[in-house]
């Protein structure tokens, strides 16, 4: 007497794979809005009058909830106990809750001097303070998004092309990354950092309505297995005492310490690698974050490579130990400080990429042969909690080391800027053998239009020096580099409000710009005699004590991998067997 096997819509190969594209869309979202700020830290700190230990402080703040107020242990409770449609939508709505109080913060609600108290134990900006508690608000709703996702790929590919479709996942969420790291400093140049901020909310919401259609998706699905109304059947539903399983178990600890560590050392480098590569290898800052950007842009090319022979080879302790060797080689290369070679960065960030998908793509699949599929949520959500340790204290560590390795720069900048605005001051607003300049829209230049030039001029100039002469002190700049820089800026702003003028009016004001910028230029020496003989001035960040952080992480990472490549031997978890099941 036959069985007769009942069909279910993860049994359609068309409906499965749709619903990995939903939701990796919304993960897709997810991950831009994470590097949002990421490529933009010459920018911070030139607009907002940011430092590293701001920046630091802000892209910390992501793992703050899920880290010291444990959000990330009880949404992963949330989601075994209620199930995957309702943490689908209460995870997406509180990222766009947490992205639009960040956006506030750049769009001018908040002072940029002005400092709130901490519990009287640190002072922070305004603005800081609300775009980092708008930043950690969204980290608790893109890691309660992450644990659903990944759940949801197991709940639909079990048995199946597990692994693959994971890799498929990850890679289109990561082409969430690569947008900001390759476009966002552009675009925030051209268009304010405001507006690029709006842009990515709008993608959250998107991603809002792909979750709504994922989930009537899932509903019929459940009432395909007979399964309850909250994704739950009766004999596999959640215990708060199944978290023992878990915890007692040292494979499981083993991938939550290995993912830590291996995410602790790339994901900042999406944070810190755009300006890494502005110091250290001289990339313009508007282009800085295209190199990072290859890291993400090579894992949605080779993670479902990678998975796919996971699922049909095998080997995925293999897997994990490669990726943190390339990862050690990888840092090792960064930290040397005579390798400034923009050719050099370009095939290690590529190198980079290859790492990043190795391990991933074993890693994730790995677990469900570790825990049971009843608290894989649970599971998940303790890593994710695990890594979001890193999350926090790295990029705050690397701030924080980078501004005590680098005490100069920003009272540098400041001295610089200052110069400028002195000159500005003295000539463009003095001068009487200077034209009467105009603002773009035609009003006549104010004392208060004096902050804005002096600090765009002024930042041309750091831009210029940092890019033609990384890891040198402006002292061995000649003058000349300035002069071009300053020259440049002020012909502009002079010759705005112009277009309407005739071609012979037109040579006139041309000829008394130049006349007045002969009398600014010498002005603009003077005052930069004083900050390259005396100051000594340094606007560059050194990042070699600071990458050495990194490069201890890998380290770590590798005795983990075959530690628990060993201790797959003595359970006999499976990590080395396919995961397709014949």
């Amino acid at each position: 007497m036959t069985k007769e096997i009942k069909q279910t819509l993860r049994d359609s190969r068309s409906a499965r794979w749709t619903a990995l594209v939903i939701l990796s869309f919304t993960m897709f979202a997810g991950y831009m809005f994470t590097e949002v700020i990421s490529p933009l830290k010459p920018i911070l700190e030139r607009n907002y009058g940011w430092d590293s230990a701001d920046y630091g402080m802000v892209t910390s703040a992501y793992g703050i909830f899920n880290v010291f107020f444990f959000m990330l242990l009880i949404v992963g409770v949330l989601l075994d106990k209620f199930g995957i449609r309702f943490s689908t939508i209460t995870s997406v709505l509180i990222m766009i809750i947490g992205g639009s109080i960040k956006y506030i913060a750049f769009k001018g609600g908040f002072s940029t001097t002005e400092t709130i108290s901490i519990f009287g134990l640190i002072e922070l900006k305004e603005q800081v303070f609300f775009a980092s508690l708008g930043y950690a608000m969204f980290g608790v709703g893109v890691e309660y998004a992450g644990i659903t996702v990944s759940k949801s790929v197991v709940k639909w590919f079990k048995g199946r092309e597990m692994a693959l479709a994971m890799g498929m996942q990850v890679a289109i969420a990561r082409l969430g990354s690569f947008v900001p790291l390759a476009f966002g400093a552009y675009i925030a140049n051209k268009y304010g950092v405001a507006f690029w901020i709006l842009m990515v909310v709008l993608t959250l919401i998107a991603g809002l309505a792909a979750f709504f259609y994922y989930n009537i998706m899932d509903r019929k699905l459940d009432k395909q297995l007979g399964e309850l109304e909250d994704g739950n059947s009766d004999d596999e539903e959640f215990k708060i005492s199944d978290l023992k399983v878990i915890f007692g178990n040292r494979g499981f600890w083993l991938i939550a310490v290995l993912c830590v560590l291996f995410y602790s050392a790339v994901f900042p480098f999406y944070k810190y690698g755009p300006d890494l590569m502005v110091n250290k290898f001289g990339v313009s800052e508007s282009w800085a974050g295209l190199l990072p950007s290859l890291v993400p842009f090579g894992t949605m090319l080779l993670t479902p490579l990678f998975g796919g022979i996971y699922d049909k080879k095998g080997r995925g302790a293999d897997i994990m130990i490669l990726g943190a060797v390339l990862l050690i080689i990888v840092h090792v290369i960064f930290y040397v400080p005579f390798i400034t070679s923009v050719v050099v960065a370009f095939f290690n960030v590529l190198i980079l990429g290859v790492a990043f998908s190795l391990v991933p793509s074993a890693m994730w699949p790995s677990v469900p042969k570790i825990i049971p599929e009843k608290q894989l949520g649970s599971a998940y959500a303790t890593i994710f909690w695990i890594q979001n340790f890193g999350l926090w204290g790295i990029p705050l560590l690397v701030g924080v080391v980078l501004n005590s390795t680098n005490p100069t720069i920003a009272p540098d900048k400041t001295i610089v800027q200052s110069s400028f605005k002195k000159a500005y001051t003295e000539v463009v607003v003095n001068s009487d053998k200077l034209m009467k300049a105009t603002n773009e829209d035609g009003t006549l230049i104010s004392l208060d239009d004096v902050d804005y030039y002096a600090r765009n001029t002024a930042s041309d100039v750091v831009r210029a020096v940092v890019a033609s002469h990384p890891q040198e002190e402006v002292t061995i700049i000649d003058t000349a580099t300035l002069r071009v820089q300053s020259y440049k800026f002020f012909k502009e702003i002079l010759m705005k409000g112009l277009s309407d003028v005739s071609e012979g009016d037109l040579s006139i004001y041309e000829e008394k710009a130049n006349v007045g910028f002969a009398a600014y230029n010498e002005k603009v020496v003077e005052a930069s005699a004083i900050f390259i003989s005396e100051k000594k001035v340094k606007l560059n960040y050194s990042y070699q004590t600071t990458w050495g952080i990194f490069v201890v992480l890998t380290i770590i990472a590798l005795f983990i991998a075959l530690w628990l490549k060993a201790e797959d031997k003595r359970k006999g978890y499976g990590l080395q067997l396919p995961n397709i099941q014949k």
